[in-house]
């Protein structure tokens, strides 16, 4: 946390300098954006052997999964002299000891229909436990109707092009996404929003049970360190894989909120959890062990009532100065009120700026009751907040 703090400092005197500035509003109108910037739907079939579910994909996707591991490659080269990447490569050899199933076989399979070194595939499916920012609401509307939605924001330090005002991963990263109908049987189990390639589960629902999605927690225990003790022992669960067994197995919202506050984690976490009962909004912070696990429900008197709200920092305390979305955010919501939550309200309150960012690459809507997941593009076009 104390280097990212750092380089945030520096990053923000640098881009900010460049920067014309813009006073915050809540937008309205941009329900629905243009239909180019819909995601695509592929289906994972869960019924087929592991390291043949992902083959259409990875093979289809191939371009845009090199490019986003050349990107990856890139920032741990410049910000880790190597070091990760020498461990990940030597990982890469032994994945057999170092994933468990279904995922090792998973990789290892897109890994030989894409011809991609199994190694670097594992680099791209542990990241995001290193390195985004996102926010996360749970709303429910006047009749009890709940619905989800979430902005991922990805590649923070990771290329600022200073001449386009991008960030180049999270320009990378946008032709990568796609929406997943996970199925056994025919019939879908549950929905995702992944980027091509990525086993694990960040943004996802379960039609008639419950929406999840997860934020990162900045924390010195977690990260790096929790990556090497697991190395070390095999300790603790993938953020993004125990995510994965919640949405595929736990059977309603009070079995996943359990085993997602539950569970020994490799890094720190906010678990954002939708049910289908007026009240069924939780954020779950998470420390890597057990202990100390924060579960803030909707329905508490410190959250919204109707709807509760998180970014990447404790609800007790306040954000990052550098980086307060949740201000904005719970201004929009407000703005906004109970009458007007949809898909229509959630999107504007995404779609305002700083909840909406350079760093922003999708956001997603859920309503649990239809299993309805639509996911759309994101793009912040200047005068825009760097993160």
């Amino acid at each position: 946390m104390i280097l990212r703090a750092v380089g945030a400092c520096l990053l923000f005197v640098c881009v900010m300098a460049q920067d014309p500035g813009f006073n915050d509003t809540c937008v309205e109108g941009k329900y629905p954006p243009p239909a180019q910037r819909q995601v695509k739907e592929y289906v994972i079939n869960l019924d087929l052997p592991p390291e043949q579910r992902w083959q259409k994909l990875a093979s289809e996707k191939r371009h845009e999964i090199v490019a986003l591991i050349l990107e990856f490659k890139k920032f741990l080269m410049e910000w880790a002299s190597g070091e990760i990447i020498t461990i990940v490569d030597f990982l890469g050899e032994n994945i057999d000891d170092t994933l468990p199933n279904p995922y090792r076989d998973e990789i290892k399979g897109m890994a030989n229909a894409t011809g991609i070194f199994v190694g670097e595939l594992f680099v791209y499916n542990i990241f995001y436990e290193l390195f985004t920012v996102c926010t996360s609401i749970v709303a429910q509307d006047p009749a009890g109707k709940m619905y989800h939605a979430r902005n991922l924001d990805f590649g923070l330090f990771l290329g600022w092009d200073p001449k386009n005002r991008t960030w180049q991963l999270t320009d990378v990263l946008r032709p990568a996404i796609v929406n997943l109908d996970w199925q056994r049987g025919g019939k879908t189990v549950f929905k995702s929003v992944n980027y091509a390639g990525y086993v694990g589960v960040l943004t996802a629902i379960k039609q008639n049970k419950f929406t999840f999605s997860m934020d990162e927690r900045f924390g010195i225990d977690g990260g790096y360190l929790g990556i090497l003790e697991w190395i070390r022992d095999k300790k603790g669960s993938w953020m993004s894989f125990l995510s994965r067994e919640t949405m595929e197995y736990a059977p309603d919202f009070a079995a996943a909120r359990d085993k997602l506050a539950n569970t020994q984690l490799i890094a720190p976490a906010y678990f954002i959890l939708g049910g289908t009962k007026p009240g069924e909004g939780a954020v779950i912070t998470r420390n890597r062990e057990v202990n100390g696990t924060d579960v803030w429900m909707m329905t508490d008197k410190t959250a919204g009532g109707w709807y509760v709200l998180e970014t990447n920092y404790d609800h007790w305390k306040k954000p990052l100065f550098l980086d307060d979305r949740r201000d904005p955010a719970n201004k929009c919501m407000q703005k906004m009120s109970i009458k007007n939550t949809g898909f229509a309200g959630l999107f504007n309150v995404l779609s305002s700026k700083p909840v909406l960012n350079k760093l922003t690459t999708y956001s997603a809507l859920m309503q649990v009751d239809s299993g309805t997941l639509e996911t759309w593009l994101q793009y912040c076009p200047d005068p825009c907040e760097p993160w």
